[in-house]
Protein backbone atom coordinates (compact mmCIF):
# COMPACT_ATOMS: atom_id res chain seq x y z
CA UNK A 1 0.00 0.00 0.00
CA UNK A 2 1.70 3.26 -0.95
CA UNK A 3 1.33 6.58 0.71
CA UNK A 4 -2.04 8.61 0.38
CA UNK A 5 0.43 11.84 -0.10
CA UNK A 6 2.35 9.70 -2.95
CA UNK A 7 -1.28 9.38 -4.12
CA UNK A 8 -2.35 13.10 -4.44
CA UNK A 9 1.28 13.70 -6.07
CA UNK A 10 0.59 11.43 -8.85
CA UNK A 11 -3.08 12.60 -8.90
CA UNK A 12 -1.55 16.59 -9.30
CA UNK A 13 1.19 15.18 -12.13
CA UNK A 14 -1.83 13.39 -13.70
CA UNK A 15 -3.52 16.68 -13.90
CA UNK A 16 -1.13 18.29 -15.10
CA UNK A 17 -0.41 16.56 -18.15
CA UNK A 18 -4.12 16.78 -18.55
CA UNK A 19 -3.85 20.34 -19.18
CA UNK A 20 -0.68 20.17 -21.05
CA UNK A 21 -2.84 18.12 -23.65
CA UNK A 22 -5.54 19.83 -24.19
CA UNK A 23 -4.32 23.40 -24.53
CA UNK A 24 -1.83 22.66 -26.74
CA UNK A 25 -2.88 23.41 -30.51
CA UNK A 26 -5.40 20.82 -32.10
CA UNK A 27 -6.96 24.25 -33.48
CA UNK A 28 -7.91 21.96 -36.42
CA UNK A 29 -9.69 19.05 -34.02
CA UNK A 30 -11.45 21.60 -31.95
CA UNK A 31 -14.94 21.22 -33.45
CA UNK A 32 -14.66 17.52 -33.63
CA UNK A 33 -16.91 15.13 -31.55
CA UNK A 34 -18.84 11.68 -31.26
CA UNK A 35 -20.99 9.87 -28.90
CA UNK A 36 -19.22 8.17 -25.88
CA UNK A 37 -20.81 5.02 -23.79
CA UNK A 38 -23.63 7.04 -22.15
CA UNK A 39 -24.91 8.42 -25.28
CA UNK A 40 -23.45 12.02 -24.37
CA UNK A 41 -21.27 14.31 -26.95
CA UNK A 42 -17.58 14.82 -26.24
CA UNK A 43 -15.09 16.86 -28.54
CA UNK A 44 -11.57 15.57 -28.97
CA UNK A 45 -10.07 17.45 -25.49
CA UNK A 46 -12.42 15.22 -23.70
CA UNK A 47 -11.15 11.87 -25.75
CA UNK A 48 -7.18 13.52 -25.27
CA UNK A 49 -7.63 14.12 -21.51
CA UNK A 50 -8.93 10.07 -20.88
CA UNK A 51 -5.87 8.79 -23.06
CA UNK A 52 -3.41 10.87 -21.24
CA UNK A 53 -4.60 9.60 -18.01
CA UNK A 54 -4.62 6.26 -19.24
CA UNK A 55 -1.09 6.78 -20.65
CA UNK A 56 0.19 7.71 -17.01
CA UNK A 57 -2.07 4.87 -15.06
CA UNK A 58 -0.55 2.14 -17.19
CA UNK A 59 3.54 3.19 -17.19
CA UNK A 60 3.41 5.50 -14.06
CA UNK A 61 0.83 4.71 -11.39
CA UNK A 62 1.94 3.62 -7.97
CA UNK A 63 -0.18 1.20 -7.58
CA UNK A 64 -3.19 -1.00 -9.68
CA UNK A 65 -6.58 0.45 -10.38
CA UNK A 66 -9.98 0.09 -12.06
CA UNK A 67 -10.86 2.95 -13.82
CA UNK A 68 -14.59 4.09 -14.77
CA UNK A 69 -13.82 7.14 -17.16
CA UNK A 70 -17.21 9.00 -18.44
CA UNK A 71 -15.17 8.50 -21.75
CA UNK A 72 -14.79 4.62 -22.00
CA UNK A 73 -15.90 1.09 -20.73
CA UNK A 74 -14.39 0.38 -17.31
CA UNK A 75 -10.66 -0.40 -17.93
CA UNK A 76 -7.92 -1.91 -15.22
CA UNK A 77 -4.19 -1.05 -14.91
CA UNK A 78 -1.35 -2.02 -13.63
CA UNK A 79 -0.34 -5.71 -11.92
CA UNK A 80 -2.09 -7.15 -9.60
CA UNK A 81 -5.65 -6.92 -7.56
CA UNK A 82 -6.39 -3.27 -7.80
CA UNK A 83 -5.89 -1.21 -4.87
CA UNK A 84 -8.52 1.96 -5.70
CA UNK A 85 -10.96 2.59 -8.16
CA UNK A 86 -10.65 5.31 -9.89
CA UNK A 87 -13.25 7.66 -10.94
CA UNK A 88 -12.29 10.11 -13.51
CA UNK A 89 -14.06 13.26 -15.41
CA UNK A 90 -11.25 14.02 -17.72
CA UNK A 91 -13.23 17.22 -19.12
CA UNK A 92 -16.38 18.50 -17.23
CA UNK A 93 -17.89 21.67 -18.33
CA UNK A 94 -17.08 20.65 -22.06
CA UNK A 95 -19.21 23.44 -23.92
CA UNK A 96 -17.52 26.21 -21.66
CA UNK A 97 -13.87 24.95 -22.28
CA UNK A 98 -14.61 24.52 -25.88
CA UNK A 99 -16.05 28.68 -26.01
CA UNK A 100 -13.43 29.48 -24.15
CA UNK A 101 -15.62 30.18 -20.82
CA UNK A 102 -14.54 29.48 -17.51
CA UNK A 103 -15.16 27.09 -15.18
CA UNK A 104 -13.58 23.72 -16.95
CA UNK A 105 -13.03 21.09 -14.53
CA UNK A 106 -11.04 18.00 -14.30
CA UNK A 107 -12.17 15.69 -11.26
CA UNK A 108 -10.41 12.36 -10.01
CA UNK A 109 -12.02 10.61 -6.82
CA UNK A 110 -9.87 7.22 -5.44
CA UNK A 111 -12.35 4.67 -3.34
CA UNK A 112 -10.94 1.90 -2.06
CA UNK A 113 -11.49 -1.23 -4.16
CA UNK A 114 -13.06 -3.85 -1.85
CA UNK A 115 -15.83 -0.71 -1.05
CA UNK A 116 -19.01 0.07 -2.75
CA UNK A 117 -18.79 3.73 -4.62
CA UNK A 118 -20.10 5.73 -2.87
CA UNK A 119 -19.95 9.87 -2.13
CA UNK A 120 -18.95 8.52 1.50
CA UNK A 121 -16.53 6.09 0.57
CA UNK A 122 -14.18 8.41 -1.53
CA UNK A 123 -10.74 8.10 0.23
CA UNK A 124 -8.77 10.99 -2.10
CA UNK A 125 -10.17 13.45 -4.55
CA UNK A 126 -8.78 15.90 -7.03
CA UNK A 127 -10.50 18.79 -9.06
CA UNK A 128 -8.25 20.99 -11.46
CA UNK A 129 -9.45 23.91 -12.94
CA UNK A 130 -8.03 23.64 -17.29
CA UNK A 131 -7.89 27.25 -17.62
CA UNK A 132 -5.88 28.47 -14.46
CA UNK A 133 -3.96 25.05 -13.55
CA UNK A 134 -5.35 25.32 -9.84
CA UNK A 135 -5.68 22.61 -7.85
CA UNK A 136 -7.78 21.41 -4.68
CA UNK A 137 -7.16 18.15 -2.82
CA UNK A 138 -9.28 16.36 -0.06
CA UNK A 139 -8.19 13.35 1.87
CA UNK A 140 -10.55 11.91 4.00
CA UNK A 141 -10.75 12.70 7.93
CA UNK A 142 -7.75 14.79 6.67
CA UNK A 143 -9.06 17.93 5.35
CA UNK A 144 -9.65 20.11 2.03
CA UNK A 145 -6.76 21.99 0.67
CA UNK A 146 -5.52 24.76 -2.16
CA UNK A 147 -1.94 24.94 -2.65
CA UNK A 148 -1.10 23.65 0.73
CA UNK A 149 -3.62 25.72 3.07
CA UNK A 150 -7.11 24.37 4.33
CA UNK A 151 -10.33 25.81 2.66
CA UNK A 152 -13.37 26.19 4.37
CA UNK A 153 -17.21 26.68 3.47
CA UNK A 154 -18.29 30.42 4.57
CA UNK A 155 -20.28 30.13 7.51
CA UNK A 156 -23.25 31.86 5.99
CA UNK A 157 -26.81 30.73 7.31
CA UNK A 158 -29.63 32.83 6.07
CA UNK A 159 -30.67 32.28 1.99
CA UNK A 160 -30.83 36.27 2.21
CA UNK A 161 -27.40 36.70 2.34
CA UNK A 162 -26.42 33.00 0.20
CA UNK A 163 -24.95 33.12 -2.89
CA UNK A 164 -25.91 30.32 -4.84
CA UNK A 165 -25.64 28.71 -7.68
CA UNK A 166 -28.31 26.57 -9.64
CA UNK A 167 -28.13 24.52 -13.10
CA UNK A 168 -30.44 25.59 -15.65
CA UNK A 169 -29.27 24.10 -18.78
CA UNK A 170 -32.27 21.67 -20.02
CA UNK A 171 -34.65 22.49 -17.25
CA UNK A 172 -37.75 24.25 -17.13
CA UNK A 173 -38.08 26.11 -13.53
CA UNK A 174 -41.30 26.01 -11.42
CA UNK A 175 -42.36 28.35 -9.21
CA UNK A 176 -41.23 26.84 -5.94
CA UNK A 177 -37.70 26.99 -7.62
CA UNK A 178 -38.20 30.28 -9.18
CA UNK A 179 -39.57 31.71 -5.05
CA UNK A 180 -36.21 30.09 -3.47
CA UNK A 181 -33.84 31.87 -5.65
CA UNK A 182 -35.87 35.32 -5.99
CA UNK A 183 -35.01 35.02 -1.79
CA UNK A 184 -31.26 34.24 -2.47
CA UNK A 185 -28.42 37.13 -1.89
CA UNK A 186 -27.37 35.85 -5.64
CA UNK A 187 -27.60 33.72 -8.00
CA UNK A 188 -25.28 32.06 -11.25
CA UNK A 189 -25.27 29.48 -13.18
CA UNK A 190 -21.91 28.49 -14.25
CA UNK A 191 -22.29 25.07 -16.21
CA UNK A 192 -19.87 23.01 -14.39
CA UNK A 193 -20.80 20.88 -11.74
CA UNK A 194 -17.00 19.70 -10.23
CA UNK A 195 -15.90 23.28 -9.96
CA UNK A 196 -18.72 25.06 -8.62
CA UNK A 197 -18.82 22.37 -5.83
CA UNK A 198 -15.73 22.88 -5.08
CA UNK A 199 -16.71 26.71 -5.09
CA UNK A 200 -19.06 25.95 -2.39
CA UNK A 201 -15.72 24.23 -0.47
CA UNK A 202 -13.84 27.38 -0.17
CA UNK A 203 -16.33 29.96 -0.24
CA UNK A 204 -16.68 31.68 -3.49
CA UNK A 205 -19.81 30.47 -3.72
CA UNK A 206 -22.47 29.24 -0.33
CA UNK A 207 -24.58 26.61 -2.49
CA UNK A 208 -25.44 24.63 -5.41
CA UNK A 209 -28.72 23.24 -6.75
CA UNK A 210 -28.94 21.02 -9.51
CA UNK A 211 -32.48 19.52 -9.73
CA UNK A 212 -32.85 18.40 -13.44
CA UNK A 213 -31.77 14.59 -12.63
CA UNK A 214 -28.85 14.78 -15.08
CA UNK A 215 -25.74 14.49 -13.12
CA UNK A 216 -24.00 11.73 -13.05
CA UNK A 217 -21.06 10.01 -10.51
CA UNK A 218 -17.79 11.46 -12.24
CA UNK A 219 -19.29 15.02 -11.90
CA UNK A 220 -19.64 14.63 -8.48
CA UNK A 221 -17.49 11.99 -6.22
CA UNK A 222 -14.79 14.37 -6.06
CA UNK A 223 -16.24 17.35 -5.11
CA UNK A 224 -18.36 16.01 -3.00
CA UNK A 225 -15.16 14.90 -0.61
CA UNK A 226 -13.09 18.47 -0.74
CA UNK A 227 -17.08 20.09 0.19
CA UNK A 228 -17.59 17.74 2.94
CA UNK A 229 -13.62 17.56 4.31
CA UNK A 230 -14.34 21.85 3.98
CA UNK A 231 -17.55 21.84 6.36
CA UNK A 232 -20.11 21.61 3.91
CA UNK A 233 -22.92 19.23 3.01
CA UNK A 234 -24.30 17.29 -0.38
CA UNK A 235 -27.69 15.18 -0.33
CA UNK A 236 -30.43 14.77 -2.87
CA UNK A 237 -32.81 17.68 -3.01
CA UNK A 238 -35.16 15.88 -0.06
CA UNK A 239 -32.23 16.16 2.00
CA UNK A 240 -31.37 12.09 1.83
CA UNK A 241 -27.83 10.93 0.95
CA UNK A 242 -27.07 9.99 -2.13
CA UNK A 243 -27.06 6.67 -2.86
CA UNK A 244 -24.74 3.68 -3.75
CA UNK A 245 -23.41 3.87 -7.23
CA UNK A 246 -23.82 1.15 -9.21
CA UNK A 247 -22.52 3.07 -13.00
CA UNK A 248 -22.12 6.08 -14.72
CA UNK A 249 -25.40 6.02 -16.58
CA UNK A 250 -27.15 6.53 -13.20
CA UNK A 251 -28.20 10.26 -13.16
CA UNK A 252 -28.77 12.33 -9.89
CA UNK A 253 -30.36 15.54 -8.53
CA UNK A 254 -28.22 17.06 -5.47
CA UNK A 255 -28.11 20.16 -3.00
CA UNK A 256 -24.84 21.32 -1.51
CA UNK A 257 -24.65 24.17 0.85
CA UNK A 258 -21.89 25.61 3.06
CA UNK A 259 -23.57 25.37 6.61
CA UNK A 260 -26.16 22.86 8.28
CA UNK A 261 -28.67 25.66 8.87
CA UNK A 262 -28.28 26.71 4.53
CA UNK A 263 -29.28 23.79 3.71
CA UNK A 264 -32.01 23.07 6.01
CA UNK A 265 -33.71 26.10 5.25
CA UNK A 266 -33.06 24.88 1.04
CA UNK A 267 -34.80 21.59 1.79
CA UNK A 268 -37.77 23.22 3.19
CA UNK A 269 -38.29 25.70 0.83
CA UNK A 270 -37.79 22.99 -2.07
CA UNK A 271 -39.84 19.89 -0.53
CA UNK A 272 -42.19 22.56 1.31
CA UNK A 273 -43.19 25.21 -0.94
CA UNK A 274 -45.39 27.48 1.70
CA UNK A 275 -42.64 27.29 4.03
CA UNK A 276 -41.22 30.56 5.19
CA UNK A 277 -37.63 31.45 6.66
CA UNK A 278 -38.71 33.00 10.09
Amino acid sequence: MHGQDTILAHLKAIFGEVVSAVTSGHGERWNESRLNAKGDQVKWFDLVADQTVCSYLQDRFPCPVRLLSEEGEPRQFGAGKPEFTMVLDPVDGSDNFSRGIAPSGMAVALVPANLPITTDTVQLALVGDLFSGNIWLAERGRGAFNHGNTIRTRQVTRLEKAMISCELNHFKMDETLSRLLSRAGGVRALGCATRTLVMVAYGALDAHLDLRGRLTPENLLAPSLILTEAGGIITDPEGKPLPKIKDLKERYSILAAATLELHTTLVQQLNSPDTHER
